[in-house]
């Protein structure tokens, strides 16, 4: 004798309206809450994270572009100059130096070029004292080092550049003229202090140039 299958128990219209209801409930809560998430990251990430990303972006380009400094003595075109400005916080360094190209031969460019980092004004900024960091960069090697070339922006928002200058690490100085040092320093410390979100941050680095000193 065979025994009648056993009716499965299912859902009525009614209890998977109501389901349906509250998961739809649910999925707009957590919708909610991702793109609430999700928005403050990524404005926090485009306020300071990118700021961040530039200001280590511009600190690394200094520090290699100081590791391949090139200076010969008795050439008067080639010199390493840096000059300190303003006071602590709201320094203004300059510095102008001669530097190798390394991707020279791909680009069909002179080997050696010269090359200048100091801060300039930003004329439409809402905070005072707020400056560009500027790379000025020139292909060639002339009789006016400090004069020429193009400049590139490095970052916004600089409020200090600071330079000190060592022949070997136990005494710093504040300027530089390889025109009466006959040599250029083989430590060399910066600092830039930047706005970063609504505070100001203070970075430091150090470069070791005198690879290419003859």
């Amino acid at each position: 004798m065979k025994s009648l299958p056993k009716q499965s128990q299912g859902f009525t219209l009614v209890e998977i309206s109501i389901v349906v209801m509250i998961l739809a409930v649910l999925f707009t809560g957590l919708f909610s809450v991702f793109y609430t998430a999700n928005k403050i990251a990524r404005k926090g990430s485009n306020k300071k994270g990118a700021n961040r990303k530039d200001i280590l972006y511009a600190m690394e380009n200094i520090r290699t572009t100081l590791t391949r400094a090139y200076f010969i003595d008795n050439q008067r075109r080639v010199l390493f100059v840096g000059k300190q400005e303003g006071a602590p916080g709201t320094r203004n360094d300059r510095i102008v130096f001669a530097t190798a190209n390394p991707n020279a031969e791909d680009e069909g460019q002179s080997s050696i070029r010269e090359v200048s980092f100091y801060l300039k004004p930003m004329p439409d900024s809402k905070m005072e004292g707020m400056h560009y960091l500027i790379r000025r960069e020139d292909e060639m090697i002339d009789n006016f080092p400090t004069q020429g070339g193009v400049e590139h922006i490095l970052i916004e928002n600089v409020k200090s550049f600071q330079l000190k200058y060592s022949e070997r690490g136990d005494k710093w100085v504040d300027d530089w003229n390889s025109r009466n040092t006959k040599k250029i320093p083989r430590l060399i410390r910066f600092e830039i202090i930047s706005l970063v979100g609504s505070s100001f941050v203070k970075y430091e680095s150090l470069a070791h140039p005198g690879i290419l000193f003859k």
